[in-house]
């Protein structure tokens, strides 16, 4: 049985393909199967054709896709302390669709129940979806990067959910 892949094996594949080797050079230098080496290459982005002749254009690629990653990251970041902020403003504000078929505007001290598990929900989906994106250019594994987001995650749901259950019972003791 062969021995896993390792980040070492990782690492060679890429700048031995950086450097314009093929394949099989790859796969003899590393003393891997030429087999491993496709299954590396495909996981990092990599790509054969031409050897030599395309590898800078596939370092210039795997560049331009990193930051795009990164931009997504900031940007699914963004989204999830907007939702955050919107659940944790003075007012909530929101649109209610009239059975005439006219919207109103609904200003209320806190989001409905409904709205409130929506934003935890899309709040959670784009830290889960940012932790997937950083993972790959971390180089860490998939596990740690999504446990730890998926704690803060539930964390954040266990806030609204605490404060929602304070605020009700504050007002179950003033009458209100």
């Amino acid at each position: 049985m062969a021995a896993p892949i390792s980040e070492e094996d990782r690492e060679q594949v890429r700048r031995l393909h950086a450097d314009g080797q093929s394949r099989n050079q790859i796969a003899r230098a590393i003393g891997r199967s030429s087999s491993t080496v496709s299954k590396i290459a495909r996981d990092e982005g990599l790509r054969f054709e031409g050897g030599a002749r395309v590898a800078p254009a596939t370092a210039a690629r795997q560049l331009d896709l990193a930051e795009q990653r990164r931009q997504l990251v900031g940007r699914l970041y963004a989204r999830a302390s907007a939702n955050l902020d919107r659940v944790e403003a003075p007012e909530y504000v929101r649109a209610e669709l009239l059975p005439s078929g006219r919207t109103v505007r609904v200003i209320s001290a806190e989001p409905p129940a409904q709205d409130e598990r929506h934003h935890s929900q899309a709040i959670g989906s784009y830290l889960s979806s940012a932790a997937r994106l950083a993972e790959i250019d971390a180089g860490t594994g998939a596990g740690e990067v999504r446990s730890m987001l998926t704690d803060l995650a539930r964390g954040l749901r266990a806030a609204f959910v605490d404060d929602h259950q304070a605020d009700a019972d504050e007002g179950a003791d003033t009458g209100g």
